[in-house]
C-alpha cells in the first residue's frame, strides 16, 4: 500500500467530526485530495511539527478526536514530541506515522526508520498503546480496538516508497487553513 492509499483508508474509518492535523509536504497535499474539509489542519513548511501541533489542539479540546497524519521524516525531526504526548497523555489523541523510509517531499533521500524502533520509543515514551501494521485489515483490526480507548495511541503504517502522487499544493494561505479550521469549531 502506498501513502495516498493509506490516508483514504485512515480518512474513510474517521467521523467526520475529528480533527486531522496533517504533517507538511506531500501528507498535507495527499490529504487535501482525498478529504479535504474544514476541520482539516495543513502545516505548511513546518517539518517535524505536526504532533506539536496536534497535543495543542487535544489539550484544548479534550472531548475532541484528534488524528495525526505523520511521516516518518516529520516524527524524526519533531522526535522530541513523543516524549511530550507521552508525558501528557491526552486521550483524545491518535499519531499515525506514514511510514515509507524516505523523505518523499524532498526527493526520497533515505530516513533512519528502518534503523530505529519509533514503534518501541513511543511505548517507551508513555504512549497508551503502540502498533506498527502493514495492511488494512491489520489497519481495522487495530483501529477498532483502540478507537473508544483512551488514548494517546501511536500507529506506525508501514507504506511503499513511492514518487509523490501528482496531488496540487494547497490553495490556501496558512492565515486561511487556520481561519477555516478556527470557523469549523463554531458550526
Amino acid at each position: 500500500m502506498n501513502r495516498l492509499e493509506a490516508i483514504k483508508l485512515i480518512t474513510s474509518h474517521l467521523s467526520k467530526d475529528d480533527v486531522i492535523v496533517h504533517a507538511n509536504g506531500a501528507i498535507s497535499r495527499e490529504s487535501f485530495y482525498c478529504n479535504n474539509r474544514k476541520k482539516n489542519f495543513y502545516l505548511l513548511g513546518s517539518m517535524g511539527l505536526a504532533s506539536s501541533v496536534g497535543l495543542g489542539i487535544a489539550m484544548s479540546k479534550p472531548r475532541q478526536k484528534v488524528f495525526v497524519f505523520d511521516g516518518d521524516g516529520n516524527i524524526l525531526m519533531g522526535f522530541g514530541n513523543l516524549a511530550m504526548i507521552g508525558t501528557l497523555k491526552p486521550e483524545n489523541f491518535f499519531h499515525f506515522v506514514l511510514d515509507n523510509e524516505v523523505y518523499g517531499t524532498t526527493g526520497n533521500q533515505p530516513t533512519l526508520s528502518p534503523e530505529i524502533d519509533l514503534v518501541g520509543i513511543a511505548r517507551a515514551s508513555g504512549y497508551r498503546s503502540s502498533h506498527r501494521i502493514h495492511s488494512s485489515n491489520e489497519f481495522i483490526n487495530t483501529f477498532s480496538r483502540i478507537n473508544t480507548q483512551p488514548g494517546p495511541h501511536f500507529i506506525l503504517f508501514k507504506v511503499d516508497a513511492q514518487v509523490n502522487s501528482e496531488c496540487p499544493r494547497l490553495p490556501f494561505t496558512a492565515d486561511q487553513i487556520k481561519e477555516r479550521f478556527l470557523d469549523s469549531f463554531s458550526e
